[in-house]
């Protein structure tokens, strides 16, 4: 089908970048990446052929190794992904927003000191000519280790919090909020608090419209206020005896 919409029509489309990392947690990812993908421009439909608010790339957390194609990178416990760019390569392009999952690869990261030097350095020169950052999970240790959140406050995974505030002791932490919004980075608690922080940066950067009808679109029940919390069932503690 042909595109017969001009392209003065519509707002530019805006530029997603995920780092993707050996062990990320899934959810942290896809359940982000749904709030903009379902998002449409008003006016327009779900399989309509008019341009699109938002695109979105993943970033291996690698350099470019000569002319090789970039890698597929397992997350935890789940189905590996095909990266769109290495991540020196993503320092050419102009990206609207680029976030950084948690996960147990997180701590891989930090327990190896060549790849940490090296992925805070990218992320500091990446968040440097980039107009909004954004976390998920303990994705938010990364950002504080390369001193980027100091004097800001963030949230994370709130199981992990402790062991992440420990890596920037200078961030405003908040063990309470679903997403802190900070200005230039946003933040989200743990796993499926992604997806309310991706609806939420939808409002943000195509109002709250684009917002309300893509969370509609995708029939999500969207926690619209970061500080309501979320009531969890009553669980009963099971334990189980170890292998001998």
């Amino acid at each position: 089908m042909s595109n017969s919409f001009p392209a003065n029509t519509y707002p530019r489309t805006l530029q997603i970048g995920i780092l993707v990392f050996e062990d990320f947690e899934p959810l942290d990812v896809w359940g982000f990446i749904e709030a903009f993908s379902i998002a449409r421009f008003l006016g327009t439909g779900y399989v309509s052929d008019a341009p699109r608010p938002f695109t979105t790339r993943l970033i291996a957390n690698q350099d470019q190794p000569g002319k090789l194609t970039p890698p597929c990178v397992a997350s935890y416990n789940a189905p590996r992904v095909l990266s769109d760019l290495w991540r020196d390569e993503a320092l050419n392009e102009n990206f609207d927003l680029i976030m950084v999952p948690g996960g147990y690869g997180v701590n891989r990261i930090f327990d190896d000191a060549a790849e940490l030097a090296a992925t805070l350095d990218w992320l500091r020169k990446i968040a440097a000519k980039t107009p909004l950052t954004a976390s998920v999970c303990t994705g938010a240790a990364l950002y504080a280790a390369a001193g980027l959140l100091d004097g800001l406050p963030a949230t994370s995974n709130q199981s992990a919090l402790s062991w992440v505030a420990a890596q920037g002791p200078g961030v405003l932490w908040d063990n309470v909020a679903r997403w802190v919004d900070a200005g230039r980075h946003v933040s989200s608690a743990g796993v499926s608090a992604g997806a309310d922080l991706g609806f939420y940066l939808v409002q943000r950067l195509g109002g709250r419209a684009m917002a309300e009808i893509a969370a509609l679109t995708a029939e999500y029940h969207w926690q619209r206020d970061p500080l309501q919390p979320i009531p969890y069932p009553q669980q009963a503690t099971i334990s189980v005896p170890l292998p001998k």
